[in-house]
């Protein structure tokens, strides 16, 4: 099989007929180019499409619209519920798998409004969100972003962390542990960050209140290098996987890379990535193997997701979705299931320019005897 042209040595990129997407599974994912039914593209294949119909509607089979509003969502611990952000700014929900039945978990208190929900793995909530606004939109995104923690019944008001974060955090599925991403200095826009610091917390309760315990540093890049961000943990708690952007002013042929932190020998490991390609790392695989990524060859044309494999010697990218096969659409935020199965994702138009925003939330079925790695080794 002829290699690509835009790939470097090592790397595979590959694209996943919409037929087969039921049916994906481990081998699917597995290094083998004799007897592949892939077929490997290059980043030109990403192109924008002029497919008529509503990709918001018009989905696969094994694809359902859950929600007709809302972005970021993230699974609960036991997988029975999804937590999200109605709009950028604004309340967080919870809808419950089964029923469909869907909760606001945060209009009962006054706030400026959240931009992230995550689930802690005692069913607890952490918010994220400004609770002073900057001067403009940008300064409160980089600078005034806190965590907040919010009890599972969503009866108390949200109870300020006093830690504020630059982007996204990453919450184990197994412990009450917490990362995220401080910037110094805490800046109003990227061009002002000298570097990126990621710390590590356990969240207790002490006398009814929620506090940070344990809280150490894992990892400082400088600017120069790129502003890291936390997204998920490794299997057991053992490292995290992260986002590595690279800022304008650096002009470099990429716009991300794909990290991984050891937390015990402090090993930064990087998963390259084809040179045109947009690869931004989200939510992981049971397997701690595998890892869903945002990829396109024009973020701001649009953007679908592939599943990456973790081999730092030869990572593989499998293209999963074909949204931009409609023009100008976008899936984003993507998570998998604790049990493997299934990816919660947001739609939306890429008109929108602002970051994280979408415009409902869409499941997909990987198969009950197809899913990839259902459970950490």
């Amino acid at each position: 099989m002829p290699r690509s042209k835009i790939a470097p040595a090592g790397l595979v990129l590959t694209i996943l007929p919409l037929a087969a997407l039921g049916g994906l599974s481990s081998s699917v994912l597995a290094r083998s180019e004799a007897g592949s039914s892939q077929t490997e593209v290059d980043v030109a294949d990403f192109r924008i499409g002029s497919k008529p119909g509503n990709p918001t509607f018009d989905l696969p089979s094994n694809m359902r619209l859950l929600s007709a509003f809302g972005e970021r969502p993230v699974f609960s611990p036991d997988g029975t519920r999804i937590a999200f952000i109605g709009a950028s700014y604004g309340d967080a929900y919870e809808m419950d798998l089964k029923t469909g039945a869907v909760r606001n978990l945060t209009a009962h208190a006054p706030h400026n409004g959240f931009l992230r929900v995550h689930y802690l793995a005692d069913g607890n909530f952490i918010l994220m969100g400004p609770r002073v606004m900057g001067p403009d939109r940008e300064s409160t995104r980089n600078a005034h972003i806190e965590l907040f923690w919010l009890d599972a019944a969503a009866t108390r008001a949200p109870v300020a962390l006093e830690r504020t974060a630059f982007e996204g955090i990453a919450v184990s599925p197994r412990t009450n542990l917490l990362a995220w991403s401080e910037i110094e200095p805490r800046a109003k826009s990227f061009g002002e960050i000298d570097r990126t610091v990621i710390k590590l917390a356990r969240v207790a309760m002490e006398d009814g209140q929620p506090v940070l315990r344990d809280e150490r540093q894992v990892l400082e890049t400088k600017a120069s290098r790129c502003l890291v961000e936390p997204q998920d943990f490794l299997p057991d708690d053992t490292g995290l996987t992260a986002p590595c952007y690279f800022t304008p002013f650096l002009k470099r042929e990429r716009q991300t890379e794909v990290l991984s932190v050891d937390f015990g020998s402090g090993a930064l490991t990087s998963y390259p990535t084809p040179a045109a390609l947009y690869g931004e790392v989200e939510g992981i695989f049971p397997d701690g193997r595998h890892t869903l990524v945002e990829c396109s060859g024009d973020r701001a044309a649009g953007m679908d997701i592939c599943i990456l494999e973790l081999k730092a010697d030869k990572p593989r990218y499998t293209r999963l979705t074909r949204i931009m096969d409609y023009g100008r659409w976008k899936y984003g935020n993507p998570v998998v299931s604790p049990d493997g199965r299934y990816i919660a994702m947001q739609i939306g138009s890429a008109d929108v320019v602002d970051a994280g925003v979408g415009q409902g939330i869409v499941m997909m079925d990987l198969g009950e005897k197809s899913s990839v790695a259902r459970t950490a080794p």
